[in-house]
């Protein structure tokens, strides 16, 4: 798998070290204008569009049959994938946690767990559609669930507010929720990909 990963590495280099400037100039942007939101939005979208890219060099390369007849499990194939998007979702989230504690933390702590919990759940949800159906449809599909769960986050923020005597147990339960997904999905994904021909 570690081979995979320095492959995918390798040939997303250019888009990897482009997000990562964006991460930070919207993380900058964010303490500039004093709106954290700036820097919570791009971390959903980063680590969900790395592994995409990734598996869109495969796919017109047609690479994904080589990687596959090589003996790799499948399982570490998907596997990687994840890591990649987990890799990009660190960073997005450091540089969200900076620029939310350089605005003064003012805040809860569900607050501030909810939007480092958004992206997990998105590529848990755009990542088995790519194994299923390609880079492709997934990223058309990636908007509208983006869309979804953006108008969630708004709809649920008051409801997140008043719920301030409760936030260590929402705060975990978000937590929770979205590592069990995280790994749901993952399973899925494989599944998917098993049942794949190449």
């Amino acid at each position: 798998m570690l081979g995979i990963f320095v492959k995918d590495l390798y040939t997303v280099r250019k888009q990897a070290v482009w997000y990562a400037a964006v991460v930070v100039v919207f993380a900058a942007l964010s303490v500039l204008i004093k709106q954290v939101a700036y820097a919570a939005a791009i971390g959903i979208l980063v680590p969900v569009s790395m592994p995409l890219t990734a598996i869109a060099y495969e796919e017109r390369e047609g690479s994904q049959k080589f990687v596959v007849a090589s003996g790799i499990p499948r399982a570490a194939i998907v596997g990687e994938k994840y890591l990649l998007g987990l890799l990009f979702w660190l960073w997005s989230a450091a540089a969200y946690t900076t620029a939310y504690f350089i605005l003064g933390a003012e805040g809860g702590a569900v607050e501030f767990v909810l939007p480092l919990c958004l992206p997990l759940i998105v590529l848990s949800a755009v990542l088995p559609l790519a194994a299923k159906f390609g880079v492709e449809k997934a990223r058309a599909y990636m908007i509208a669930v983006i869309v979804v769960f953006m108008a969630l986050y708004v709809a649920l923020m008051p409801v997140v507010r008043d719920a301030a005597a409760n936030a260590l147990v929402l705060t975990l339960s978000l937590a929770g929720a979205a590592i069990a997904v995280f790994v749901l999905s993952f399973l899925l994904s494989v599944k998917i990909y098993r049942r794949r021909e190449f």
